[in-house]
């Protein structure tokens, strides 16, 4: 199985990832192997994680289920992921064109990560990438997608920061 998180002995106490209970990742990529360890990690925090290996069965996906997080290939094959969070961000109902996003790729196309970007995702992580540095990215955006979801839950981080 090919390396793709650095290990850096990260360990993140579940106790703190309670909050993201309930949430739902969809990744997309044509690796069995990202397929695999991505679900993996999460689902042990009590995130639901879906799978699609191409990105028309991640978009029937996007357009019939709550997702909060959409962990997206660029490289695959047929339709690629920047189509993909081209097709997201042209939907109609908010809370799915807004759904974030992270561009997650081996791609060594030139400026993959400003073509990302431009393109609609939020995040740009290069394949491999330090565990530690995915799970805060990751972790991040499902924050985000809670604010914007549900005033209340925005609420209780503002209290939590004081």
């Amino acid at each position: 199985m090919p390396d793709y998180f650095e290990d850096t002995g990260f360990k993140k106490d579940r106790k703190d990832l309670d909050i993201f209970q309930g949430l739902t990742i969809l990744v997309v990529d044509d690796s069995t192997d990202i397929l695999f360890l991505i679900p993996y990690i999460f689902e042990s925090y009590g995130i639901q994680v879906i799978t699609a290996s191409n990105a028309s069965t991640a978009f029937e996906i996007i357009k019939r289920f709550p997702v909060d997080l959409l962990i997206i290939d660029i490289a695959m094959p047929f339709k690629n992921g920047y189509s993909l969070i081209q097709k997201v961000r042209s939907l109609t109902p908010p809370l799915i064109r807004e759904i974030p996003a992270i561009a997650f790729t081996g791609s060594s196309e030139d400026k993959v990560d400003k073509k990302a970007l431009a393109s609609g995702f939020q995040i740009f992580i290069q394949k491999p990438t330090d565990l530690e540095q995915f799970i805060t990215e990751v972790l991040k955006l499902l924050q985000l997608s809670c604010k914007r979801k549900c005033p209340l839950f925005n609420n209780y981080y503002q209290l939590k920061d004081v």
